[in-house]
């Protein structure tokens, strides 16, 4: 789980700062800086598996436009990412070998520089890279979220009190400690680092470092193409869900037979089917499976008609929808997934109902109460969007009269003043939404520093009638 996030020399950032809930949704207009994020993730997320040049390759825009422009001084020379995380106490590695951890909460850094070879040619590289244990007293994260005595039993261990990751200087030059974690420690230089050392962990040998790159291995960035998630899937696709949706049909037709009873042959399917014909009227059953003569997965909606229907003719919203709840209704799924406008193909009086059914599908610290058996996996919700449907949704109370607790952010750009260079710059700010039921919540006072007030949440209300 994401639970802090600092970025500096990204794209629009610049000495961001932020904190993520379980449930986080970052609303704002278009080019206010809410993609930008993800990609920051998503950035972080490939450097724990992938070389410096295949993580840059994979990011939207060249990797010299990753790099923050300034009118003064041109593109900065380093990109520096910080996370603070929750990792699942039990790490398994892909040899079988599982471990318990001692410490679940952990700050990563890391800086990318671009430098010049000898030959003119410029390489982004590790400049630094570190990861440091939260400790309890520290841990500001866990206060602010009041978990219940389960999550804290469950998830919140505090034992290490040294570093498990420094870069330092030592006679030979700059050098990669890996610090004791069970196996004696290590170094690695750091003079000309084409990977981060992270990238390097595949196995249980340093479990906290392994957990955390397992963490971030995790973190998905949804980016569903409804061509790819109409077409029919091969018999030898993936079964854990690609980020493009592009084997959806191969995931719905796991999840049927490992759920699958003689009272519901369809088993996950029912439920899946259910919720989708919550928010989108008119779904009766949902189907998947292995078409014999094509050796192909495929998959089935019955509509009020009776009548079947295969992806090739459903709509683009309710294939994303569909992939969606499929993620969440997956017993294999864990970690971040951020998700662009969710409320694409869902009426807008459907809407609250559809934020409603996310937010009940996180792991929410404080009303943690778990059933018989180990703790299941961490789960987490990112989602941006532009509509002030949603919006509203997250603000209006259940039917018990009770708010919903997400982290509501805003996302606008701002000018930046440097008398010092004699330039103005813009950045992305991302606030959080003082709520109206806050006794901070005065139209115009009493507004703490870099939060949203009335006022501004108001005026993006007053515009739902507009959009609906």
């Amino acid at each position: 789980m994401l639970t802090r996030l600092e970025i500096n020399g990204f794209k629009t950032f610049e000495d961001l700062d932020i904190s993520f809930s379980p449930f986080t949704v970052i609303l704002g207009s278009n080019a206010a800086g809410k993609s930008n994020l993800f990609d920051a993730i998503k950035l972080l997320s490939n450097l724990a598996t992938k070389d410096v040049n295949e993580a840059l390759k994979d990011m939207r825009g060249e990797p010299l436009e990753l790099f923050r422009q300034t009118t003064s001084q041109g593109r900065v020379k380093q990109i520096y990412l910080a996370a603070e995380v929750l990792v699942d106490p039990l790490v398994r590695d892909p040899w079988g070998s599982e471990v318990r951890l001692t410490h679940t909460r952990m700050r990563y850094e890391v800086t990318l520089e671009r430098r010049e070879l000898k030959n003119g040619l410029e390489r982004v590289q590790v400049a630094k890279e570190a990861v440091y244990p939260v400790k309890s007293k520290d841990d500001q994260w866990a206060k602010a979220h009041k978990p219940s005595k389960a999550f804290k039993d469950s998830y919140l261990k505090y034992s290490r009190q040294n570093p498990w990751l420094t870069t330092e200087t030592l006679l030979e030059g700059l050098s990669f400690s890996i610090h004791q974690d069970g196996k004696q420690g290590r170094n690695r230089p750091a003079s000309a680092a084409e990977a981060t050392v992270l990238y390097s962990i595949t196995n249980a040998e340093f479990p906290h470092l392994f957990a955390l790159r397992e963490e971030m291995r995790n973190w998905r960035l949804l980016q569903l193409d409804p061509a790819l998630l109409r077409k029919p899937v091969p018999a030898t696709a993936s079964d854990v869900l690609d980020v493009d949706g592009a084997n959806l049909a191969a995931v719905l037709a796991r999840l049927k037979a490992e759920t699958a009873t003689s009272e519901r042959p369809n088993g996950v399917l029912s439920d899946i089917a259910g919720e989708l014909n919550n928010l989108i009227p008119g779904v009766l059953q949902l189907d998947a499976g292995l078409h014999d003569a094509s050796r192909e997965y495929r998959i089935e909606l019955t509509m009020r008609d009776g009548l079947p229907y295969t992806s090739r003719v459903i709509s683009d919203g309710t294939l994303r929808v569909l992939a969606l709840l499929t993620l969440l209704n997956d017993p294999q799924h864990r970690g971040l997934i951020c998700f662009e406008e969710p409320e694409n193909g869902v009426h807008p009086g459907r809407v609250r109902q559809l934020v409603r059914r996310l937010n009940d599908m996180v792991s929410t610290p404080a009303d943690f109460a778990p059933d018989e058996g180990a703790a299941p996996p961490l789960c987490q919700l990112l989602l941006n969007s532009h509509s002030p449907v949603v919006l509203s949704a997250l603000l209006e109370p259940d039917e018990n009269g009770q708010p919903l607790n997400p982290e509501i952010l805003f996302a606008d750009t701002a000018t930046v003043s440097d008398p010092q260079r004699k330039e103005l710059r813009r950045k992305t700010r991302l606030r959080p939404v003082v709520r109206p039921n806050s006794p901070q919540a005065s139209l115009f006072e009493d507004i703490p520093q870099g939060h949203v007030s009335t006022l501004e949440v108001n005026n993006v209300l007053g515009t739902v009638s507009a959009e609906g």
